[in-house]
């Protein structure tokens, strides 16, 4: 065959390939999409990937996976969004693409040691964090509240929203101790018995009287034989001339 009739051969299928091309795209593709029946899109949301499969695959759609993103509430693996949305009219054949949650964002607990309660509270709200138990323990040298123990861990890495435990120290009871019985004795040794049993002698009231010689504890408040608080306030009357 002569080299002219081949490139005209070639010439004719190249042509006719381009047109028989054409008629698929223009009109077997068109008569085949709009074959497709129109449904009403369903909502997939809340669901699982394969929940939303089977749903879909009635109404002849497919599901397709576009990305992940946390969610604070929703499980791991939940459709959270979709496209085409709820209620919209879509043709069969189509993928709908979902946006899937990858659970709780992760956070590092903060250390909260050392803190008040109420500072604690606060830290953990910010940190989106939830307060959960708190154990309250008396503590000798604590003077206010204070959080001595968390539960996770600080520096662990929780889901936002995770509950952590406290243990707070608070200041001892204090001791209760027996009211000594002052009355007759010399002023300088009241002073003296009160400083020792760790109390605070207000000021010393005088009474003029000529039955006792001066500067005698006539009479004390507390009375004796009361159990008080170590460091609490005492008062006493003294005799003068």
């Amino acid at each position: 065959m002569k080299l002219w009739k081949l490139l005209l051969l070639f010439a004719s299928l190249v042509l006719g390939g381009g047109v028989i091309l054409l008629l698929v795209n223009f009109l077997v593709m068109p008569s085949l999409v709009h074959s497709n029946k129109v449904v009403t899109m369903p909502d997939v949301r809340g669901m699982t990937v394969t929940g939303a499969e089977s749903q879909l695959r009635s109404l002849n759609l497919e599901v397709g996976v576009s990305r992940q993103r946390a969610h604070p509430s929703i499980p791991e693996g939940m459709i959270l969004d979709q496209i085409p949305a709820p209620e919209s009219q879509v043709r069969g054949g189509r993928t709908v693409r979902v946006v899937t949650s990858s659970g709780p964002p992760e956070g590092a607990l903060p250390d909260l040691t050392g803190l008040s309660r109420r500072q604690a509270e606060i830290t953990l709200q910010r940190e989106n964090f939830r307060l959960g138990r708190v154990l309250k323990v008396r503590r000798h040298g604590v003077t206010e509240p204070v959080v001595v123990y968390q539960n996770p861990m600080a520096g662990t890495d929780l889901f936002k929203g995770a509950v952590v435990d406290l243990v707070v120290a608070q200041p001892a009871a204090a001791e209760l101790l027996r009211m000594p019985d002052l009355r007759g004795m010399p002023l300088y040794q009241a002073r003296q018995a009160i400083s020792d049993a760790g109390f605070i002698l207000g000021p010393v009231t005088y009474e003029r009287t000529s039955r006792s010689a001066p500067n005698l504890v006539l009479s004390q408040h507390p009375p004796a034989g009361e159990r008080i608080s170590k460091g609490e306030r005492l008062e006493l009357v003294a005799s003068s001339r």
